[in-house]
């Protein structure tokens, strides 16, 4: 599988006559080779070469990982010593280059600095070529999804019955942690939102220290990671009753999550299903109160291509995995998101999500 992957970037690589692509711990380094490492203080860069060579400039605290897949040739150093040897060995073993691909979307400046000293130096990004390898799943990928899935639908069913008034909603997220991690999940890909009440009128309303009250609406978004990938999933559950407004544009929300989602088939292009459900919510009068782009890709990142929003032209293609997220804000008095993780399929779309969209009050 790595391998196959790996042969189709240095087909993209002799295209466009690169001598190598240097990757950084992350997503990209994984997708391409299984191995997971983690940028740090520690510098860490694999160079792919144009003959398929895998080489690593790497910390001996990594040294075991990164053996077993650097084709034996890795430079490493010590804390103590610190990378400038190491460094300048891989310079002598690479001698010199043209054209080295790298992800600008991930690489530190340390990182780049590094790539130059080894005699990179005409460093060009080949992110958005990466992007397109990653954009339509495997089948492995797509069932990994869906365990993921699984883990963040029975997780949200597991906490339910701790939101109620006097719940604090740091304490929902701890809760909703441990469910996925008892599950299986290998952490969070991003921080937990549990915005009650006023607080869901904020799009990214991490939990904080505000106490749930009877009459809220809670804005639940959180995500899971299974063998590397990501589910994402927002439900907005009611504490007791709730007005009629808030009522209102919870089924404004619901209706546009639910025809942006008939809406995928392959053809139709990312501004097209943006489009759909933010016309919905125009429609209502609630325009402005949506104020982010419709949904992101999904994988091995919590954000990845492609994305749903307007002017984006991009044609959806069978593979292709995103969110379907739209949402209204209203200040000071409440938020509502629905979330939905789809995936394009050659008739039209799957969703990996069963989970009820209708509103739950506790």
């Amino acid at each position: 599988m790595f391998q196959k992957r790996r042969e189709n970037l240095l087909s993209l690589m002799k295209e466009r006559e690169m001598d190598a692509v240097v990757f950084v711990p992350g997503s990209n380094l994984y997708y391409f080779t299984g191995l997971k490492l983690k940028q740090s203080e520690r510098l860490t860069l694999a160079i792919l070469a144009r003959d398929g060579k895998l080489t690593f400039l790497a910390p001996q605290v990594e040294l075991s990982k990164v053996e077993t897949v650097a084709n034996k040739s890795t430079f490493w150093y010590t804390d103590e010593e610190g990378p400038a040897n190491a460094i300048s060995q891989l310079k002598e073993h690479a001698g010199s280059l043209g054209i080295v691909g790298v992800e600008f979307g991930y690489m530190r400046v340390m990182e780049q600095k590094a790539a130059e000293a080894i005699g990179y130096e005409n460093l060009v990004d080949l992110s958005h070529c990466i992007n397109e390898l990653r954009m339509q799943k495997e089948a492995n990928e797509i069932e990994l999804m869906k365990k993921a899935v699984q883990i963040v639908e029975e997780s949200l069913e597991a906490t339910l019955d701790y939101i109620k008034p006097g719940a604090v909603e740091i304490e929902i997220a701890a809760q909703l942690e441990y469910e996925m991690r008892r599950r299986g999940s290998e952490g969070t890909p991003f921080g937990t939102i549990v915005a009650s009440g006023y607080r869901g009128a904020l799009p990214h309303g991490r939990a904080a220290d505000k106490k749930i009250e009877s009459g809220d609406l809670i804005v639940l978004d959180f995500g899971s990671i299974y063998k590397g990938y990501v589910a994402d999933i927002t439900r907005t559950v009611a504490v007791g009753e709730i007005s009629d407004e808030l009522k209102k544009v919870y089924e404004i929300v619901k209706k546009a999550n639910e025809t942006a989602i008939e809406a995928v088939k392959p053809g139709v292009t990312a501004h097209d299903i943006d489009e759909t459900a933010r016309s919905i919510i125009r429609e209502a009068g609630f325009g402005q109160y949506f104020t982010h782009r419709l949904g992101h890709g999904l994988g091995l990142s919590a954000h990845e291509d492609p994305y749903m929003m307007q002017q984006n032209n991009l044609v959806l293609k069978s593979g292709m995995a995103f969110t379907i997220e739209p949402g209204i804000y209203l200040k000071d008095k409440g938020g509502v998101r629905i979330e939905d993780n789809i995936i394009v399929t050659e008739e039209g779309h799957l969703n990996l999500m069963s989970y009820t969209k209708d509103l739950i009050v506790l």
